[in-house]
């Protein structure tokens, strides 16, 4: 083992390593991969089954401008379920890699978590299952894994 090694040096952690007492670089175990995402998972699950005020009324301008227009189209709750399952999909990356295949699974992950958190709104007074909400979670987790892509290409490009 290099001296480099054995002393814990930037080297060891640049290359995604932690130094353990001297020991070496440490690899992050699968479990460490999945853990940001698994929280975040519990976070989204527990605010997806609180009770929320009404947040579908009607508009109070009751005008026909622009943001009445935009508030037909776009529920109150559509942009935290997107950046919710964006984030959820980008987290899932990092366990499953970044690669096309681990991409993809990340995906679906965040999809399929979605979705089971309709179903389980289903038994819950104060929420329902939306169709709607399951639309949206899913272009969320879409864009999530397709932000770790561009990221990942772009690091690729500058790394030459």
């Amino acid at each position: 083992m290099s001296d480099s090694r054995r002393e814990g040096s930037a080297d060891a952690t640049e290359h995604g390593g932690s130094t353990d007492r001297g020991r070496g670089p440490t690899r992050a175990t699968s479990r460490d991969r999945r853990r940001p995402a698994a929280a975040f998972a519990v976070v989204v699950l527990a605010v997806s089954l609180v009770p929320v005020p009404n947040v579908g009324g009607e508009s109070a301008g009751g005008g026909h401008g622009i943001l009445e227009a935009v508030a037909g189209v776009i529920a109150p709750t559509d942009p935290f379920h997107f950046v919710g399952y964006a984030v959820l999909a980008a987290l899932s990356a990092g366990a499953t890699g970044r690669d096309s295949r681990g991409l993809v699974v990340a995906g679906a992950v965040a999809v399929a978590f979605g979705f089971g958190v309709e179903l389980l709104q289903i038994g819950v007074p104060w929420r329902t299952f939306a169709w709607r909400d399951s639309l949206v979670n899913a272009v969320g987790a879409t864009a999530g894994v397709l932000a770790v892509a561009v990221r990942a290409v772009r690091g690729k490009r500058t790394s030459k």
